[in-house]
């Protein structure tokens, strides 16, 4: 039996239409900024489902971006920053607040949750200096969801070494950690757009 050339076009289509919906990009988008890389991830939302309904609970959450540079893909890492953020939600106005935490303590509120997902990513990034900029390189961003009271407050602590924070950031936690992780490569530097 031969189905009809429109009825197959129909049925191949919504065939290929849950697919496209999952196959949306979910890489970084790299760019150079006055020596540093600065990275994106337009297609990770996070701030969502489970960790968003925590939030609505009343729960600060804390969240650990890390940005790793690599230069034969994470057999070895080269360079790495950590970065630390306090999100809250204001459930009244539906908007979130972030503050920067470290020496460079930094703040904003009335966010929407792309607004805030994209301030997060817009306040890390790793510096070139000294990277050959014709050599390929990996870049991995790995992000985590904590609440601060599972940890005593150790993830508070403006005092914590990177060194203490990276063996945090790689054990395996109890409870409510989330974590998401996106890899960009090969690049070279010199290709960047800056």
């Amino acid at each position: 039996m031969t189905i009809p050339s429109r009825a197959a076009a129909l049925i191949a289509l919504f065939g290929v239409i849950p697919f496209l919906r999952g196959w949306a990009p979910t890489g970084l988008v790299l760019r150079q900024d006055d020596g540093y890389l600065r990275v994106s991830a337009p297609n990770l939302h996070f701030l969502e489902g489970k960790t968003l309904r925590r939030l609505q609970d009343g729960a600060g959450l804390v969240f650990s971006l890390q940005l790793s540079l690599s230069n034969d893909q994470f057999r070895t890492v080269s360079r790495r920053q950590l970065e630390r953020f306090v999100v809250s939600f204001d459930l009244w106005e539906e908007k979130f607040a972030i503050v920067r935490l470290g020496a460079a303590k930094q703040q904003a509120s009335h966010l929407s949750r792309e607004a805030a997902e994209r301030w997060m990513f817009s306040h890390s990034s790793l510096p070139l200096h000294g990277l050959a900029p014709d050599a390929s390189h990996w870049v991995r961003a790995e992000l985590r969801a904590d609440d601060p009271r599972d940890a005593g407050g150790f993830l508070l602590d403006p005092s914590v070494t990177l060194t203490r924070l990276v063996e945090w950031f790689g054990r395996a936690q109890r409870g409510e950690t989330e974590r998401w992780s996106l890899e960009q490569g090969p690049f070279r530097p010199a290709e960047l757009e800056r």
